[in-house]
């Protein structure tokens, strides 16, 4: 009975959406008392001390140059938390004996990295008594339920750098959850755009001063620019000056951005066999493959069948690696969708193709700036002739994409890192 009532006022959309305006507003009541709280908590004296969060690999790019610049900064000290990456729906899977995350970044020779699972138990992030700590991305469900936003946030202000650009506006409704960001004290948006969305969105909490959003770069250029004259292993098959990379998304789900993989991953192998002076560099999402398996849209034999492809190709491999930024540099051409390795990509200067397709996608006003520099294809005839056209040496977008990615990111020069730093300086200054 109490369902049927439910679902009968959920039906009744201004009683649907009075019912979760007071619903928010409840919720953003709490969470001002939890960041009161946790300011009556907060030590004022001594270093800055900052955490990090550390469990998807690939994002680790976007804080790096953050951590680093805390080193070399006397008024800060950061320490690495490391969470094992195999947790979903809050909960470890597969192997809980060990932390593959602790493992990666010992064994990248970093200063003592922190176990966050050892010997069977979570660390009481609590006893660490932090300022401030970075997530590495706005789920909680990757999480084990005590490193919740929710919680965190009553003894800890929480910050975050989005491990990718949000393209469309459908990505950024999907990402940008209230549950998650609700508990943010400090948003470092990856755009000015992104960090209006948000202040609009937590209106209440950004007009207490609870929270607040602000752009101050994309820190990870930082990163690119330092891994522009490293050479990336993922190379080491090619033997042809013209290499292309293709990085299809992980889901079809068109709110997620979808993905061009299944309307293009046999016809790039079949391509490549029969164009043996390019090379090939396939990167799915690291997602992409487990979750077509799980999704049902690709069987285990199927997944096997694409693996062994690309394996009895030598112009084709695939790329596995944890890092991609230097396997960027070393490539010609990158073949996407409509991904967060987009802007990183662009900012190098390197020609890039867009795969379009027909979902309902409404493009970021970061992303329509920057598709006026890609070559915009939407079929295999299209994408062919593109590629073709580029192995010439024609580039007619060259001097188009170099004026916006400049435009978009002012260089590869810059230091936002830096401006994180002294906000978060200024912030306690205040406190």
């Amino acid at each position: 009975m109490k369902s049927s009532l439910k679902d009968n006022l959920k039906a009744v959309p201004w009683i649907h959406n009075l019912g979760r305006s007071v619903k928010n507003g409840i919720l953003d009541l709490k969470a001002a008392a939890g960041f009161l709280a946790q300011r009556r908590k907060t030590d004022a004296t001594g270093p800055i001390r900052v955490g990090f969060l550390c469990q998807f690999i690939p994002a680790w790019s976007k804080l790096m140059p953050v951590y680093q610049q805390m080193l070399k900064d006397d008024r800060f000290q950061p320490v690495l938390i490391c969470v094992p990456s195999n947790i979903e729906n809050r909960e470890l899977v597969g192997d809980t004996h060990t932390n593959d995350t602790y493992d990666y970044f010992v064994k990248e020779g970093y200063a003592e990295p922190i176990n966050a699972w050892n010997q069977g138990q979570w660390l009481d992030l609590a006893t660490l008594k932090l300022h401030y700590i970075f997530y590495p991305r706005p789920y909680n469900d990757f999480l084990p339920p005590c490193y919740d936003s929710k919680l965190v946030s009553r003894y800890c202000r929480i910050c975050l750098v989005m491990y990718g650009m949000s393209m469309t506006e459908q990505i950024i409704d999907t990402v940008m959850e209230r549950s998650f960001f609700r508990y943010v004290y400090c948003y470092f948006a990856e755009s000015p755009y992104v960090g209006a969305r948000n202040r609009k969105m937590g209106r209440f909490l950004h007009g207490l001063g609870l929270q607040k959003s602000v752009y101050k770069g994309l820190p990870g250029m930082e990163e690119i620019a330092a891994k522009k004259a490293v050479a990336s292993g993922a190379w080491d098959f090619s033997q042809n000056s013209f290499r292309v990379i293709w990085t299809p998304r992980w889901t079809t789900d068109p709110a997620l951005g979808g993905t061009n993989f299944f309307e293009y991953y046999q016809v790039l192998l079949d391509y490549a066999r029969t164009h043996k002076t390019m090379d090939f560099l396939f990167r799915p999402h690291p997602l992409a493959l487990e979750n077509f398996k799980k999704t049902g849209e690709m069987t285990a034999q199927q997944v096997q069948d694409f693996l062994d492809q690309i394996q009895s190709l030598p112009n084709v491999s695939l790329d596995s690696q944890k890092e991609y930024f230097s396997t960027m540099w070393g490539a010609s051409v990158l073949v996407t969708d409509i991904s967060g390795i987009m802007p990183e990509y662009f900012a190098t200067g390197k020609p890039m193709i867009y795969c379009g397709s027909n979902m309902p996608l409404t493009p970021s006003p970061h992303t329509e700036t920057m598709l006026k520099g890609c070559y915009t294809v939407y079929n295999k005839e299209e994408l062919f002739a593109c590629l073709e056209q580029l192995a010439a040496g024609e580039d007619p977008l060259a001097e188009t994409r170099q004026k916006i990615a400049a435009e978009l990111y002012g260089g590869l020069n810059s230091t936002p890192s830096l401006g994180i730093l002294e906000e978060l300086a200024k912030d306690r200054e205040k406190s």
